[in-house]
C-alpha cells in the first residue's frame, strides 16, 4: 500500500484542532488505522473516497461538543422523548466509500433495532437520526458528505457563531432548515443561544438554567404541538 501524507489543514493557534489528511488510503488501510488506534478516542477519523482525515480536537472543540450533548439529553429527558445516545461511534460502509465519527450522534427511531447492541454495522443496522459536528478550525464538508451517503436524516453543524441544521431531502441532498427534524420544537437559533453562552459559573449552574427553560418554555410548546 502506497501512502502519500499531506498536511492540508492545521490550526495556526496551538490551542486549535490539529488535523492531518492522508491521501491514497484504501479501505483496508483505513481499517488498519482504526485497529492501530484501538479504543482511544483520538485521533478522530473521517474516511471519504480514499482519504483519511485525522483530527485531535482542541479544548474549545470539546467544550462545545459536551455542551451540545448536555443540551440534547436535558431536552429529551424533560420532554420524555425516547432516545439512544451513540456518542462518537465509528460508522463505516465500504460500499459507500465512507466512514465517520461524529461529535455526537443520536437515535430517535428504530430504537428496537439497536437497543442492547454492543456494535453497530450499517450493513444491517440503521444510521443515526441525528449527527452533530462541531467546527472550530476546519469545515465539516467531508463528514457531511459521508452522512449524506449513509442517509442520516439530520445533521447539526455548530461553530462559535451559529448552528446550522441540515435536513436530508427526497433528492438525497441536504438543505438548511430553521427547525430540527428530530426535535421539531427547537429552532437553530435557540440551540445556539444556549450552547454558546459564556459560562460564568459552572456547567452545573448552566444545566439548571437550561432545565428551567425547557420546563417553562419547551414543555408547553411541545404539549401544544402534539395535541
Amino acid at each position: 500500500m502506497t501512502t502519500a501524507t499531506t498536511i492540508l489543514d492545521r490550526a495556526t493557534d496551538a490551542e486549535g484542532d490539529q488535523r492531518v489528511v492522508l491521501w491514497n488510503i484504501g479501505w483496508q488501510g483505513y481499517l488498519t488505522l482504526l485497529r492501530v488506534r484501538g479504543e482511544r478516542s483520538v485521533p478522530r477519523m473521517t474516511y471519504l473516497d480514499g482519504s483519511v482525515s485525522l483530527v485531535s480536537p482542541s479544548f474549545s472543540h470539546e467544550r462545545l461538543k459536551e455542551l451540545i450533548g448536555l443540551f440534547v439529553m436535558v431536552l429529551v429527558e424533560e420532554l420524555d422523548i425516547p432516545c439512544i445516545a451513540a456518542g462518537s461511534t465509528a460508522y463505516r460502509r465500504r460500499a459507500k466509500r465512507g466512514g465517520v465519527e461524529g461529535d455526537q450522534t443520536y437515535y430517535f427511531t428504530n430504537l428496537d433495532r439497536i437497543r442492547g447492541k454492543t456494535k453497530i454495522s450499517l450493513r444491517r443496522d440503521p444510521p443515526p437520526d441525528l449527527a452533530i459536528e462541531v467546527v472550530t478550525t476546519h469545515p465539516a464538508d467531508e463528514a457531511v458528505e459521508v452522512y449524506r451517503r449513509f442517509g442520516v436524516p439530520e445533521v447539526w453543524i455548530c461553530d462559535q457563531d451559529q448552528l446550522t441544521i441540515l435536513r436530508l431531502q427526497l433528492d438525497g441532498r441536504y438543505s438548511p432548515s430553521d427547525r430540527s427534524l428530530a426535535l421539531p420544537m427547537l429552532t437553530s437559533a435557540e440551540i445556539h443561544s444556549w450552547v454558546s453562552r459564556t459560562q460564568e459559573a459552572s456547567d452545573t449552574a448552566w444545566v439548571k438554567q437550561l432545565r428551567r427553560w425547557v420546563v417553562d418554555v419547551l414543555v408547553p410548546r411541545h404539549r401544544d404541538a402534539t395535541k
